[in-house]
């Protein structure tokens, strides 16, 4: 394993924490962070980040089922909607450029840390 390997696995597993708990992380930390990745494009970085939330997010929902904390009702509209933004952003990720990706992280990335810190 390379150096870049481990500090992903390090990453994944300091991020899929806070995510798990807080709901927050995957986007605000991993996509920024995959950005820094020599050779990595940008569509690269949230694509990956996309599919290792995925197992994150199997993993966490499972023990909240377990744990009793889903709202049922809520979840599946939920669901349903992001089954078609997930749909829709894909196609979107293939026709931004690099710079219009980034920009968009980061305008998004800065409005999420501003609100977090103005709205207590």
């Amino acid at each position: 394993m390379d150096w870049i390997g481990a500090g992903l696995l390090v990453l994944g597993a300091v991020v899929g924490t806070l995510n798990a708990a807080t709901g927050v992380g995957w986007g605000i930390i991993m996509v920024p962070v995959l950005f820094l990745i020599p050779g990595l494009t940008p569509q690269q970085a949230v694509a990956v980040s996309i599919f290792a939330y995925l197992f994150n997010s199997l993993v966490a929902s499972f023990e909240n089922v377990r744990s009793g904390l889903i709202v049922w009702n809520y979840a599946v509209y939920l669901s349903i909607g992001a089954i078609v933004g997930g749909v829709l952003g894909a196609h979107l990720l293939q026709t931004f450029s690099a710079l219009t990706l980034k920009r968009i992280v980061g305008a998004l990335v800065i409005a999420a840390g501003a609100n977090l810190l103005i709205n207590r």
